[in-house]
């Protein structure tokens, strides 16, 4: 005889960043959580819309792309942004802070918008 049991578990949605769903190219990426501290359910995760080094790092100044979507250190692997369009709004307030200029500038096919306008697009 057979004993079912039953597990219950939370399912996590991410936070859709993109303010445009269509036109966007993004890359893999292994992202490194060494240096990572926050946490969703005890697991350490990188937020969607978090600018990310060629060392699969968090970074405030040499990005190669964007985050897409919401990264856990069970599944590491995510995708970086080289070309989107985001929701100013919804980046700021999903990844806790607005995405510093000085990434922006170096990432010329990533445009943020607000509001149906363009708030940041990098100058080539």
């Amino acid at each position: 005889m057979f004993k079912l049991e039953v597990k219950t578990f939370n399912v996590y949605r991410g936070t859709e960043i993109l303010n445009r769903p269509n036109g966007w190219e993004g890359v893999p990426i292994t992202l490194d959580f060494t240096e990572v501290e926050d946490k969703v359910d005890g697991v350490k995760i990188v937020k969607a819309g978090t600018p990310i080094d060629k060392d699969g790092k968090k970074t405030a100044t040499d990005a190669v792309g964007i985050l897409l979507s919401d990264v856990f250190e069970g599944r590491p692997i995510g995708t970086v942004l080289k070309k989107g369009y985001l929701n100013k709004k919804r980046v700021d307030e999903h990844a806790g802070e607005a995405i510093p200029e000085a990434v922006l500038g170096k990432l010329p096919m990533i445009v943020v918008e607000e509001d149906g306008k363009v708030a940041y697009k990098a100058e080539v």
